[in-house]
């Protein structure tokens, strides 16, 4: 765990092209939310320029859709390819889109189902589904990636890694949330500044989810080939400490 900190972020200032994908895949959401989007006049009456609802929810819904394919598969791919070469280009994401495309859909359904289920929870008990929730579905991703796995096994594969390195894991979310609080200030803070405030704010919410990623692919390509080892004295099997 001693580079879990630093390693990231030295990989990120030497492949800051990392954070293309998903400033293109953002910009291209925004822009097909902005074209169906009711304007209003200075009277308050909205011009349509899309009549259709249903034409609305498909086209935001497919774009969105589109837009968080993209973003897993290049940002995954790449922050695999910084880790093992040190160097990541785009042509990495677009091979790992190429490849991961359907497992991203199937394990972002999965995700998807799992964190809706979380949301039923009792108020007294959401603080720690949630929490659960994060922890046990952290490596879900790099696992359908990176570890090629079909189906929702690759949310499985998580949940076992975590259950087995659980006190690594946890410091890795933790680390990932100081980053996004950190982050959204920064971003908030931008708003205010006048013409490209927004447009930077942008970009570092993109460099803190950029970095996350790389945290979290670093840590499963450390942990999920990681032996488990028998205990010959009472026939249990026990994890590297």
């Amino acid at each position: 765990m001693q580079n879990v900190f630093a390693r990231p972020w030295v990989l990120l200032t030497r492949n800051a092209i990392i954070v293309v994908p998903g400033i293109g895949a953002g910009a291209l959401v925004g822009i097909v939310i902005a074209l169906v989007t009711p304007k209003y006049d200075a009277a308050g009456y909205a011009h349509d320029p899309v009549n259709f609802a249903w034409l609305k929810v498909y086209a935001i819904g497919w774009v969105t859709l589109l837009g968080y394919i993209v973003t897993q598969a290049f940002t995954v791919g790449m922050a695999e390819a910084a880790w093992v070469r040190g160097t990541a280009r785009l042509a990495d994401g677009a091979a790992s889109f190429r490849k991961d495309a359907g497992r991203i859909v199937v394990t972002g359904a999965g995700l998807l189902a799992l964190g809706t289920a979380t949301l039923y929870a009792n108020a007294f008990t959401l603080a720690l589904s949630s929490l659960a929730f994060v922890l046990f579905t952290l490596y879900a991703m790099p696992a359908a990636v990176i570890g090629n796995r079909p189906g929702f096994s690759s949310i499985a594969e998580s949940f076992r890694i975590t259950s087995r390195r659980f006190m690594p894991t946890l410091m890795v979310a933790n680390l990932i949330g100081v980053a996004y609080v950190a982050a959204a200030v920064i971003a908030l803070s931008l708003h205010a500044v006048p013409v490209l405030g927004r447009a930077i704010a942008v970009i570092v919410t993109q460099f803190a989810v950029v970095f996350a990623t790389l945290v979290i692919v670093g840590e499963y390509l450390n942990l999920r080939n990681l032996p488990e080892e028998t205990d010959g004295r009472r026939g249990t099997v026990r994890t590297p400490s």
